[in-house]
């Protein structure tokens, strides 16, 4: 059999456009004498539209395209994901129904199931309800309809007949069924499928394709079947949380092993390929990279129509160069402002850097001092308060006042802001509200400094030269980090961030990873020695922290900056993720201060006890 795999860009609630794509991608299929094409999860809709899933009318709309694709099958099978309803079921809600469902058609007709139930239909057996993902919210699953409807469970995945072969359906989670009650892929294997199609909408996050790699593997332990999987690319959005979709539409053969693929760096691709027949692509490299460079151009693109500047404070640091060389090269270097603006902290260096970056990019580089306005704003506060004005309080005061010209700059420009806070800066409220916490995007905010430093390097290999200057990379030596110009906000004299880098990394992505390390379990490696043979431990001993008293004073503060920063994270620009714990509508926080756990407390006092 030849099966196209439609790994294309959704548009979320763009259904015209998206059918536009899907019919070029069929035509083409046509065309290369595939007998199935196989599109994404929800390609129709988007997947990530909130509560727009509760609007009757776009539902109606959606439901009517349906039809549309029905008739579209002619010579072809033809499966896709798209919402669908049934007529006298509601909801737990007791609004319509709602079905994440994989649609069949062949010939113009609905493709029959083995056991004649819903026929040219399968709804999405396994909704996931964590991170980002409220499925639950909006959709009734088939365990659910089971009950409803008084069906068996081996009714949910009755496989559909194609061309005389049986081809199990299966929709993303479906895949992922560890820990659920349920195993969609080991029935249909059970069932002597000669094929199983899994249609995804499965947001990249670092390392995701290791995951996916490692349920198939597991599948295949057990006995497996030829495996379709076919995902979407582009960008959606969760509210807070914007996502990107890497593609990396894949055929395994029944051992588990990848035989076919298209690519997996976030661009669209109709590829034909023999289910018997290798046809590898090659892996995008530095995808770090190309991941928020689609979501830069995505989020551009889908939100604003490409008809803004983009602005950006340049200060000479490192997020900021990270920052300007994305957008100048996602968007072109004539859509980009950068405005340094000094105060007499500024450095030389920094100030140099900042130029010699905005020449190495093309972009525009505006300069200007901004001195005098802080002096006149420390002046003009003087009348409302009787109070010292702090060195803290002068620091914000800057950053204030270049986040109001950023504001400002970007109305009479015609623009938009980004912001370049990164992931430690955010987790420790690092940032100044309505200074360095505006902008429309936060592309850096899920990246910890140390994978800046990657993404930095990146960048210098694309361009084949220094872009981001060297100066603000570390280098390390014998165990020591050797910085030509270590992180400063450079708010004031002699300024150093205070966080103790690859430790302080290393401690947030653990406090926001899903599904939660847990600080005691580091307290506990951390008295049994263990966490001396991995990498923390050599980060552990840099800082001086292998005595006990100052690693409990330090992972306090951590934890103490953490708690109180939500207030601020909750007031950011969207994010974009690259983790498993983003900030935003995937680490989900509330404001308020929790007692610690009582595995903490005993932790804490045996540390302790340890030094005396």
């Amino acid at each position: 059999m030849k099966i196209a795999m439609g790994q294309m860009k959704v548009l979320p609630g763009q259904m015209s456009k998206n059918l536009d794509t899907m019919f070029a991608f069929i035509q083409k299929a046509k065309e290369e004498k595939a007998d199935l094409i196989v599109f994404p999860e929800l390609c129709v809709t988007g997947y990530l539209l909130s509560d727009k899933w509760l609007d009757d009318a776009f539902l109606d709309t959606a439901l009517s395209y349906n039809e549309i694709l029905k008739e579209a099958s002619k010579d072809i099978g033809i499966l896709w994901g798209n919402v669908s309803t049934l007529d006298g079921i509601r909801g737990r809600d007791g609004r319509r129904v709602r079905l994440n469902t994989a649609f069949f058609a062949y010939n113009g007709q609905w493709v029959k199931r083995e056991n004649g139930l819903f026929e040219g239909r399968y709804v999405k057996t396994l909704n996931p309800d964590y991170r980002i993902f409220d499925d639950s919210r909006y959709f009734l699953s088939s365990l659910e309809l089971k009950g409803k409807l008084n069906l068996k469970d081996e009714d949910l995945t009755s496989p559909f007949i194609f061309k005389e072969m049986k081809i199990g359906c299966e929709i993303c989670e479906d895949l992922w069924s560890k820990d659920y009650q349920i195993d969609p892929t080991r029935s249909y294997v059970n069932q002597n499928c000669d094929l199983i199609c899994n249609i995804s909408s499965s947001p990249w996050t670092r390392n995701k394709e290791k995951g996916r790699e490692k349920q198939i593997a597991y599948h295949a332990s057990k006995g497996f079947v030829p495996f379709v999987y076919v995902n979407a690319v582009g960008m959606q959005n969760s509210s807070k949380t914007v996502c990107i979709f890497d593609g990396d539409s894949s055929v395994y053969d029944k051992n588990g092993n990848c035989i076919a693929n298209c690519n997996d760096a976030f661009k669209e691709e109709c590829k034909t390929v023999e289910l018997d027949q290798k046809s590898l692509t090659e892996k995008c490299q530095d995808k770090m990279m190309h991941a928020l460079l689609t979501a830069i151009r995505e989020f551009d693109d889908q939100i604003f129509n490409r008809r803004f500047k983009w602005i950006i404070g340049l200060s000479g640091g490192l997020d900021s160069s990270v920052n300007a060389a994305l957008l100048a090269m996602s968007l072109g270097k004539e859509r980009v402002i950068s405005l340094n603006m000094a105060t007499r902290y500024n450095s030389s260096t920094t100030i140099d850097n900042a130029h010699r970056l905005a020449n190495a990019l093309g972009i525009e580089c505006r300069d200007g001092i901004i001195q005098k306005l802080v002096e006149e704003q420390i002046a003009c506060l003087k009348q409302y308060t009787q109070n010292e004005i702090s060195e803290f309080s002068i620091e914000n005061i800057q950053a204030r006042i270049r986040g109001s010209i950023l504001g400002a700059i970007s109305q009479i420009e015609n623009g938009v802001i980004i912001n370049n806070g990164n992931k430690i800066e955010g987790a420790l409220g690092y940032a100044t509200l309505y200074g360095d916490t505006i902008g429309c995007l936060a592309p850096l905010q899920d990246l910890t400094k140390v994978q800046l430093f990657d993404v930095a390097k990146s960048i210098n290999n694309y361009f084949n030269k220094e872009v981001i200057p060297t100066n603000l990379l570390p280098e390390i030596k014998d165990d020591e980090i050797v910085w030509v110009m270590p992180p400063s906000a450079e708010l004031k004299n002699n300024q150093r961030d205070p966080m103790k880098w690859f430790y302080h990394d290393e401690i947030i992505q653990r406090l926001t990873e899903y599904p939660g390390y847990g600080i005691e379990k580091m307290m506990q490696e951390y008295l049994d020695g263990s966490i001396y043979e991995t990498e923390l431990g050599k980060w552990i001993k840099y800082y001086g922290l292998d005595d006990p008293k100052e690693f409990i004073e330090d992972l306090e503060w951590v934890l103490n900056k953490f708690e109180l920063g939500v207030f601020k994270r909750l007031q950011t620009p969207p994010i974009v993720m690259v983790s498993r714990g983003c900030f935003g509508s995937d680490f989900r926080e509330n404001q308020g201060h929790y007692e610690r756990s009582k595995e903490y407390l005993r932790l804490k006092e045996a540390i302790l006890h340890a030094h005396q």
